[in-house]
């Protein structure tokens, strides 16, 4: 019995550990064939939710989202943030494989699947009502829910994103840190750019 104890928060430690760096188990061609497959299927249910995902770190609910449309923000923000990693990777590593910051990178962005589900089941607010009356967003629950969840969630990805740099290139400490720091940013600031010069 004290056996089973002493198991089972292994395994939740385990199970956690997993959850925020998969990169240890999964990496290449698995991690970009699984990842992709998630982007897909968050593309889907994102447009028939009113979700878009238009930056590497950024979502929004519009309305009158078409596949193309949705499917071109998805290509490009993930993308950008591949070929961003993949030169900061040239910069602060000695060695690494492109198709390793590929198949992490694509994958990392899979937390955003809960988001494009929640909102298939949120009714959003007016956004003309809302700047009018701020007070309008308190009128839908499920939209607080999913406001509330983006948090988390974003988290999530930004540290899978992390794990996938510091496993592809091996490299760790401040100098992963800073630089990581400078690629989010810069791969959220030119996606941005792209998504609204090209669709």
């Amino acid at each position: 019995m004290k056996l089973l104890k002493k198991l089972k928060p292994m395994k939740n430690k385990e199970f956690f550990k997993l959850l925020i760096n998969p990169f240890t188990r999964i990496a290449g061609w698995q991690a970009f064939g699984l990842g992709l497959v998630v982007l897909c299927i968050s593309g889907i249910i994102g447009t028939y939710g009113n979700v878009i995902f238009d930056g590497v770190i950024d979502m929004h609910f519009a309305k009158g989202i078409t596949m193309p449309y949705s499917f071109s923000c998805m290509a490009i923000n993930t993308l950008t943030l591949v070929v961003v990693m993949w030169i900061t990777g040239v910069i602060i590593s000695k060695s690494f494989r492109f198709i390793d910051i590929l198949g992490t990178m694509t994958l990392s962005k899979a937390p955003f699947l809960l988001l494009a589900i929640a909102g298939f089941f949120t009714k959003a607010p007016d956004m003309n009502e809302i700047m009018k009356n701020p007070m309008a967003i308190l009128s839908s629950t499920s939209f607080l829910v999913l406001t509330l969840m983006t948090i988390p969630i974003l988290i999530w990805s930004i540290t899978l994103m992390y794990n996938a740099l510091k496993i592809s290139c091996g490299v760790k400490g401040n100098k992963l840190t800073v630089a990581f720091i400078i690629a989010i940013l810069i791969s959220e600031a030119i996606s941005k750019i792209l998504i609204l010069k090209f669709t």
